[in-house]
């Protein structure tokens, strides 16, 4: 007699089932929650910095379009007294010595190039760098851009000033001046203070300890910036000066009206790692769908097989149970 066994309970085969679906959706969506990851930061970092260069092309907006030229003139002449009044104030560290906000001279200094939410705009064609510039270096002024330093002068140039701009280098989430290293002599850094566009000329740079600070001070005859970052890259135990000279800047030359969109070495390493998980995900799905045809091919062949050997023997049954003719007879 030919035993032919009962097909799998309903609940276990949809249990069954289930399990297959998880086993291949957990996978897929842990591959997903990777990817996220590394692309978390890279667009995080590229958002932060496309609200950076926004703010930068705003304060040239307020100046030009919710001020009068009287009023940035005046501007101008202010910073200029300023320059001329506190010659000779001490030049420190922004990152090792903070001043009193409190102090009356500190006050006086906030109230100049006032007339606008920031102080000026700074860019660096060169390394894809446009910054807006505020007063002081405290943790809020260089988390959200550049700062001048005060006792330094302000940026408004003149023979004899020297403005010093500072802005970090590894600050989580935002680029900044994480490209500063990169700079060349030569390069040009602009800058748009109180509708005053200036051009300054890259003439040295160079690493010191936190406490040389005398390449800061002003000389005389010479119209000077010099850009400090934090360096090396994470340790940030030295200070990276990049020193600048004033020269002249054609008309044509519009470098303000440019968006500029920093890129990092990290969010290329970011983006490969992101095409190697998706070209690996595309491969096993690609094999997986193989497979599965696969057995489809090998296993229907064989069901039509089975299927046509269990009609024969149901149907040889069905004859060998029903009377015969000679039985009856």
């Amino acid at each position: 007699m030919t035993t032919i066994e009962a097909p799998p309970a309903p609940r276990k085969r949809g249990a069954h089932r289930q399990r297959r679906k998880l086993s291949k959706v957990v996978p897929l969506l842990l591959a997903v929650a990777g990817v996220c990851l590394l692309l978390y930061p890279v667009v995080g970092t590229l958002w932060q910095n496309h609200k950076q260069a926004g703010r930068a092309q705003v304060y040239s907006q307020q100046i030009t379009e919710e001020t009068t030229q009287e009023e940035r003139d005046e501007a101008i002449a202010r910073a200029h007294d300023w320059n001329r009044e506190n010659q000779g104030m001490p030049i420190l560290d922004p990152w090792l010595a903070r001043i009193t906000e409190d102090n009356p001279d500190y006050h006086n200094y906030l109230s100049q190039l006032n007339i606008a939410e920031a102080m000026g705009r700074v860019t660096i064609p060169a390394i894809q760098s446009d910054l807006p510039i505020y007063h002081g270096t405290t943790e809020d002024v260089l988390n959200k851009g550049i700062g001048h330093l005060y006792g330094s002068s302000l940026p408004v140039g003149g023979e004899g000033s020297h403005s010093i701009l500072t802005g970090h280098t590894g600050l989580p989430g935002a680029t900044l001046w994480d490209n500063l290293k990169d700079i060349k002599e030569g390069d040009a850094v602009y800058m748009d203070v109180a509708g005053q566009k200036m051009k300054y000329e890259v003439k040295a740079l160079e690493v010191v300890l936190p406490d040389e600070t005398s390449k800061l001070k002003p000389e005389a005859g010479k119209d000077q910036i010099t850009l400090i970052t934090c360096t090396p890259y994470g340790i940030n135990s030295h200070r990276l000066l990049v020193t600048a000279e004033r020269v002249p800047m054609d008309e044509d030359e519009d470098v303000f009206s440019h968006t500029y969109t920093p890129w990092q070495w990290w969010m290329t390493a970011a983006l490969i790692l992101v095409a190697l998980v998706l070209l690996i995900l595309l491969t096993a799905w690609w094999r997986s769908r193989r497979k599965h045809q696969r057995e489809a091919a090998d296993v229907t062949p064989a069901s039509f097989t089975e299927m046509s050997a269990g009609s024969a023997l149901s149907d040889s049954t069905t004859d060998n149970q029903r009377p015969g003719k000679d039985n009856e007879r």
